[in-house]
């Protein structure tokens, strides 16, 4: 008797777990498209500039035209649809974790690979 009230409360624990988990995975879904989608564009831009190529904002937005990002577990896709809005997140997002460095020639905004970054 004493089996069977065990095995009803640590079922009723397991499924609330999986339940608060998944859950918790839905709830962050958005935000895993979003970081996934940048490291891809991430290391498409890198690459681009791998071999000591300067690229301006424009440049970015055309390597970044078109990248998709999914997750396996879920139906939900995220594409990139404004690119000048995610160009300018990715961007800021580059040079603050330090993998670019921004300059200006002339008017317009250059970026360039970071030399530590390397």
């Amino acid at each position: 008797m004493l089996h069977i009230i065990f095995a009803i409360i640590l079922f009723g624990m397991v499924t609330a777990f999986l339940y608060a988990w998944g859950y918790v995975k839905e709830q962050r879904k958005n935000n895993e498209l979003m970081d996934q989608l940048i490291c891809k564009s991430r290391e498409k831009v890198l690459k681009e500039m791998r071999g000591g190529k300067i690229l301006t904002n424009r440049d970015i937005r055309r390597i970044t035209e078109g990248n998709k990002s999914s997750l396996f577990w879920s139906k939900s896709k995220m594409h990139v649809t404004d690119l000048k809005l995610f160009a300018d997140r990715l961007i800021k997002t580059m040079i603050t974790e330090g993998t670019i460095e921004e300059f200006k020639d002339g008017n317009t905004k250059k970026y360039k690979i970071n030399k530590e970054a390397q």
